[in-house]
């Protein structure tokens, strides 16, 4: 992929995680990042989708990246955001309180779902209300698709805790939660078989929740 497609397929991402809308050629050539015209973005982006980084999700409407899109994005055009120094002290308050307030801290900070595993049948989460307030889960098969994932909550930690050994992001079929959702975990390295993990839907501001887990890790 060459320096313009990445610039372009990394906007789209983080448009898209931004609005939760599908993000057309127009929107994208009235961008001062984009000194090209709208006929030059036009042609990357269909090249983008010839190679299934992004897709039309409707006919008339703008492009959505693709889980090979997102996939690309976490291994090349990240920009992570570090926790400003207000918030990493109050992520050490919480955490020297209990893990418990942790989670809720996050869940807070991210508007996600946080969880916590002290084992793999050992589970705390909470944010629930912030995952069903996000857009996707609009439609009643995403919902229903959600109810799922918290009714198999124990198998889907135990299943992390066999295959994640460090700091992971897992998407698309290799997350145990669902298709239709990312998890960003990390393992809280002096609380041994102890894990953090926030659950959103594959729009989530990953340079955000990625910043707040790498400043949990300087504490635990």
């Amino acid at each position: 992929m060459n320096d313009k497609e990445q610039k372009t397929l990394k906007e789209i991402i983080e448009l898209y995680i931004k609005t939760a809308r599908p993000v057309g050629s127009k929107i994208l050539s009235e961008n001062r990042k984009f000194a090209v015209s709208s006929a030059t973005i036009r042609n990357i982006m269909l090249e983008l989708e010839r190679t299934s980084y992004i897709t039309q999700p409707h006919t008339s409407a703008g492009r959505i990246p693709t889980i090979d899109g997102y996939r690309f994005y976490l291994d090349n055009l990240l920009s992570i955001k570090p926790p400003s120094a207000q918030e990493q002290q109050e992520l050490k308050k919480a955490y020297k309180k209990d893990l418990r307030e942790l989670a809720k801290l996050l869940a807070v900070k991210t508007n996600l779902v946080t969880i916590v595993g002290f084992g793999p049948h050992d589970l705390y989460f909470t944010g629930l209300f912030n995952l069903f307030s996000q857009p996707e889960f609009e439609d009643y098969k995403m919902v229903l698709s959600i109810s799922q994932v918290v009714d198999s909550l124990e198998k889907a930690i135990a299943d992390i805790y066999q295959s994640v050994t460090g700091p992971a992001v897992l998407l698309g079929d290799q997350n145990p939660f669902s298709e239709f959702c990312s998890v960003v975990v990390t393992l809280l390295s002096n609380r041994k078989g102890e894990l953090l993990a926030v659950l959103g839907p594959v729009r989530m501001d990953y340079n955000r929740v990625l910043g707040l887990l790498e400043g949990v890790d300087k504490i635990t």
